[in-house]
């Protein structure tokens, strides 16, 4: 008995000190948890997008565009999801609003390939040609241009104005 006791109690012994050590965060040989975060790997910082005055400066990586962006008074050859080409590649699909296009396909949902009116309130699309051809808010399917950005604000009027409509009918139904 005394044997079987000798042997179980070292066991039961370093059981409870393992749960003493887990319950305290892990507490090292050294006497200090260890709290700190694995360090971060190192990324490299991203090379800007090369900048231009015209389409033409571009057509040397595919599916860029000389575009300027809201974020960035420099305009710049940019891939179609104005990210910056990486190796002299663009891995973008689709392009997006100001970008040079041949046909509305290559561009985004809500977006037209079209010639754009220049006027004094677009500084933005000055470095097109008179027969340069961009990725333009489709008006027909109500889509208008605001900063940057295609908005869809005849779209979401009448989506609202169906919500009231619908919670209104319901409203009359359940009296």
């Amino acid at each position: 008995m005394w044997c079987r006791t000798a042997v179980i109690l070292p066991v039961i012994l370093a059981g409870c000190l393992m749960r003493t050590s887990e319950a305290f965060g892990g507490i090292s040989s050294f006497g200090k948890a260890n709290t700190d975060p694995p360090p971060k790997p190192v990324t490299p910082a991203a090379v800007p997008a090369k900048p231009c005055s015209r389409q033409g400066e571009c057509i040397a990586v595919a599916s860029s565009s000389c575009v300027r962006t809201h974020y960035d008074s420099q305009t710049r050859c940019l891939c179609g999801d104005n990210s910056a080409p990486v190796n002299g590649q663009c891995e973008a699909l689709t392009k997006s609003l100001y970008h040079s296009c041949t046909t509305s396909e290559e561009c985004n949902d809500g977006l037209n390939c079209g010639t754009p009116n220049i006027t004094d309130k677009t500084p933005h699309l000055r470095m097109l040609g008179p027969r340069d051809t961009i990725c333009l808010c489709d008006t027909e399917s109500g889509f208008r241009e605001k900063d940057h950005t295609c908005s869809d604000a005849d779209i979401l009027k009448t989506s609202l104005f169906a919500i009231v409509l619908v919670s209104c009918i319901r409203k009359m139904m359940a009296n």
